[in-house]
């Protein structure tokens, strides 16, 4: 592993950096789906993750429309985690804009009631968080689609679900290229980025120790869903794929593999929905537990 500088220097994040963040993770459990190494290395190209120390404080930052955004700093969350913040606005050039981003409600709280700084809270990164037993057993009335649609599929096609392996791998990208044909992910900025990261996950599969599940039907892949355990009570899906041709396909998929992979955790984070109204009302319409509240911070001008 390349050693890491000193903030404000920087470099990019490695795949080599991997115990480093498992261990961090470790001791310092994560409550946002941001905090993963899978996610800052998958999507590292796309926003140039970089990371940096500062005293006995790791330093996750990208830059995005000229504006140096930081991720919560891993560390204690306490009086010096506010001090770190503030070391990281002063030691930057007075003409860099500089915005903390993804905080969490306990490193906001150090901030509460200061008057230098402006706090917002960012709806469009809220984690969606539910409770497993409703995501695997779909019990209610408030599930009642849910169900109906899940035994659409089962009764209309001759399905195979099973875990991913590497043999696997080949077929899974092909299924990939094959989605993001049909949405055009090449002139969406956001599409074409997760393209990217889904790639690097599959490639990098059995070391980053991704959780995968898939749907099968005659040897071909028609759904994928990936994801790993963010924390000791939650288990986080980083991707969900399938093709809607199959009336149920995103039902099945959810259910599957969160009964798969996820049996053994209280929570399931499904991250956010970026404000894209679509996505929002489907994560709304699994009746989500609790949201994640995260914010930005910024210096008043």
């Amino acid at each position: 592993m390349n050693p890491i500088p000193e903030y404000p220097k920087k470099r990019f994040i490695e795949l080599e950096d991997k115990p480093l963040f498992d261990n961090l993770f470790k001791k310092y459990p994560p409550v946002i789906s941001e905090f993963s190494f899978v996610t800052l290395f998958a999507w590292r190209c796309s926003y140039q993750f970089a990371v940096s120390t500062l005293e006995d404080y790791i330093i996750i930052s990208f830059i995005e429309n000229d504006v140096l955004k930081i991720l919560d700093p891993i560390g204690e969350t306490n009086s010096k985690k506010k001090d770190i913040i503030l070391k990281c606005f002063s030691l930057q050039p007075k003409n860099n804009i500089i915005k903390f981003t993804a905080l969490p409600e306990d490193t906001i709280t150090l901030f509460r009631g200061t008057t230098q700084f402006i706090i917002k809270e960012d709806r469009n990164d809220f984690d969606y968080v539910y409770l497993t037993k409703d995501l695997t057993e779909l019990k209610g009335k408030g599930f009642d689609s849910k169900r109906n649609f899940i035994r659409r599929f089962k009764n209309s096609y001759p399905f195979t679900y099973k875990k991913l392996t590497n043999n696997d791998i080949k077929k899974c990208i092909s299924f990939m290229d094959e989605w993001c044909l049909l949405k055009d992910c090449q002139h969406k900025d956001g599409l074409s980025k997760e393209r990217k990261a889904i790639k690097y996950m599959l490639e990098n599969f059995e070391y980053l120790n991704i959780k995968s599940g898939i749907i099968e039907i005659d040897a071909k892949i028609i759904a994928v869903s990936m994801g790993e355990a963010l924390n000791s009570e939650t288990f986080v899906v980083h991707i969900e794929k399938a093709n809607s041709n199959f009336i149920g396909i995103y039902q099945a998929i959810n259910q599957m593999f969160c009964e798969s992979e996820a049996s053994g955790y209280k929570y399931i984070n499904r991250e956010q929905d970026l404000g894209v109204p679509g996505l929002r009302k489907a994560k709304e319409s699994y009746h989500p537990f609790k949201m994640i509240k995260k914010y930005t911070l910024s210096l008043k001008d």
